[in-house]
């Protein structure tokens, strides 16, 4: 038996340290370890496992596999530059990293950077890994010109380059890379519907079919109040799962502001958010009238280069996000309401929005 006993404890221990390579950062390093080795034997994927495309192309990594650290994606350095048609140097002197001829220099095992001749420190360092160079995606691709967009349902990075004038490719476009959706269209609009509500795209496309919520975008835009709309994500439910997918979608369209944005959200459908009117609100809903109007945030915030624009109807049973492009203005200045109508339109709110259904009240 001891024969035995000692090549079980062999291909367990080998099994320990295939999860403990794979698992960079974990919260409990020991307990990850074991977990990680369970899903080897049972022959599961594993959760480190990422996939990141680059220009809608799936990049394969032949050895050391893209890694999450502080909640920031690390990936091989020269596969990224060089799927993105940039070349990658190494400083052996200064243990450095270089890409495309010195416009980003990192420096290995630091948080320090070199980004357009500009000296700048990192959210996270870069690292040395099964020897590879893992540094932070995002700094990158952004530095040479490239959109990124994380999804964190099905653990899939976006890389996307800008066109020759600094667009970005549309949001619109880049959620149906995502593979998280069935995608179909009508004479008026595109849609993109959550893939796991339906077994086929006709399913999802079938009106007779409830979908909780979708993402559309119109096809004639030249009727639209603002031209730079990109999409709109359109609830008309309210569960919890519901908003945890739409939540999802906010990393590509407020990255660094992800948290505020998801709290301007619930804000809105509690009713809570009560600061500025449109034009157009403050006629069809006079001072202090019987029905509160749309509870949101009506040009009143701008994050990552974009307008949020995101309310509820006046009956809280649908909740819009309008995705503007970058740089949009809104031409409309919104006028802000007094703290007497707050306090009204707030009360008026938690009387008619229906918030007992969804467990918000």
């Amino acid at each position: 038996m001891k024969p035995m006993k000692r090549v079980f404890s062999l291909i367990l221990a080998v099994l320990m340290l295939a999860a403990a390579a794979a698992l960079v950062a974990a919260d409990d390093p020991y307990d990850a370890v074991i977990e990680e080795a369970g899903r080897i034997v049972a022959g599961l994927p594993s959760e480190t496992d990422i996939t990141v495309k680059v220009d809608g192309k799936t990049v394969v990594f032949p050895d050391q596999k893209p890694v999450i650290r502080d909640d920031r994606t690390l990936v091989p350095v020269r596969f990224i530059a060089e799927n993105l048609g940039y070349e990658v140097d190494y400083d052996h002197e200064d243990h450095s990293a270089v890409i495309d001829s010195g416009r980003i220099v990192l420096y290995i095992g630091t948080d320090q950077a070199v980004i357009d001749g500009e000296r700048v420190q990192l959210d996270t360092p870069s690292v040395l890994i099964s020897d590879r160079t893992m540094v932070p995606l995002r700094v990158i691709a952004e530095t040479l010109g490239c959109t990124v967009d994380w999804f964190g349902t099905n653990r899939t990075v976006l890389v996307n380059r800008r066109d020759s004038d600094g667009i970005e490719m549309p949001v619109f476009d880049r959620f149906e890379q995502s593979d998280l959706f069935w995608a179909y269209s009508t004479s008026a609009n595109d849609y993109l519907v959550w893939r796991d509500n339906f077994k086929t795209a006709e399913e999802a496309s079938d009106p007779e079919n409830f979908n909780a919520w979708w993402i559309e975008r119109p096809k004639d835009k030249s009727d639209l109040l603002s031209g730079s709309l990109d999409c709109s994500i359109v609830a008309r439910n309210f569960e919890a799962e519901t908003l945890a997918q739409i939540k999802d979608m906010f990393y590509s369209v407020y990255p660094t502001r992800y948290a505020e944005a998801c709290d301007l959200m619930m804000d809105s459908i509690r009713g809570e958010l009560w600061q500025t009117f449109y034009e157009e609100d403050s006629e069809l809903y006079p001072l202090f009238s019987a029905m509160p109007p749309r509870s949101g945030t009506f040009g009143s915030y701008y994050f990552d280069n974009r307008e949020v624009e995101m309310y509820v109807n006046d009956t809280c049973t649908r909740l819009t996000v309008n995705v503007n492009a970058e740089w949009a203005e809104n031409p409309e200045i919104p006028r802000a309401l007094t703290e007497e109508e707050t306090a009204f339109y707030t009360e008026q709110a938690k009387e008619n929005y229906m918030l007992s259904l969804w467990d918000l009240d």
